[in-house]
């Protein structure tokens, strides 16, 4: 998208043998209020952890895919 701030495309996250996430893809306008909704579990924060790189923290997490910040992959 060619106003997108943040892109996540073909994202998947795993914990160690654990697939987390998987294959989001996500666009987030420029100067866009955005919401993540969902039940408890399925994986907003995750998601969120991702896009913040807080998972390069935690052992054995394993991010594959591509997060993009202004078009600048973030990983």
């Amino acid at each position: 998208m060619e106003n997108s701030k943040i892109s996540v495309k073909s994202l998947n996250l795993f914990y160690g043998r654990n697939h987390a996430l998987r294959n989001v893809d996500m666009e987030i306008r420029d100067h866009a209020v955005t919401a993540l909704i969902g039940p408890s579990g399925c994986g907003k924060s995750t998601l969120l952890k991702c896009i913040n790189r807080m998972n390069d923290l935690v052992k054995g997490a394993r991010v594959e895919g591509r997060i993009l910040l202004d078009g600048e992959d973030i990983y």
